[in-house]
């Protein structure tokens, strides 16, 4: 379901739901930086931990229209998220306990897996990444209706 398509009822039902899926990620805060702090900007030695990484991405984000992977050569996953989202989305990221870059309005990076990450981990990243993506274009879409 595309997000822009959405009523304002259908609107408000998906951001309740998005809403107690954050907070399930606020009860369980997670430490794990995934900005570049070293020279090698994008390394992942662990190539299969990407690919893991970018598949959760994918399937969070499919057909809502919130945000789409975008290539990215100085990152390991990259998103593009609804115009004025981007930094909205780091901030949610953030106050679980996960580390991502805003570059601009509207393009947020994933730029080093940690060596040392789990599988688990990775998952809990991705889905918070997709999660906070879509609750950023959530609150930017309500926000639009209420002005209407």
């Amino acid at each position: 379901m595309q997000y822009t398509e959405l009523t304002r009822k259908e609107l408000q039902r998906e951001y309740t739901r998005m809403t107690q899926r954050y907070s399930s990620y606020m009860r369980e805060p997670m430490e794990l930086d995934m900005r570049a702090e070293d020279p090698l900007l994008g390394r992942c030695e662990n190539r299969r931990a990407a690919k893991h990484f970018g598949t959760v991405l994918g399937k969070e984000l499919s057909d809502t229209g919130a945000a789409r992977p975008t290539p990215a050569e100085d990152a390991v996953a990259a998103l593009c998220t609804m115009p004025g989202c981007a930094n909205r989305t780091v901030e949610l990221c953030r106050r679980a306990g996960v580390l991502f870059d805003a570059v601009d309005h509207s393009t947020v990076l994933a730029r080093i897996i940690p060596f040392d990450a789990k599988s688990e981990q990775l998952t809990h990243a991705a889905s918070l990444f997709a999660i906070s993506a879509r609750l950023a274009a959530l609150e930017s879409l309500r926000g639009t209706l209420l002005r209407t």
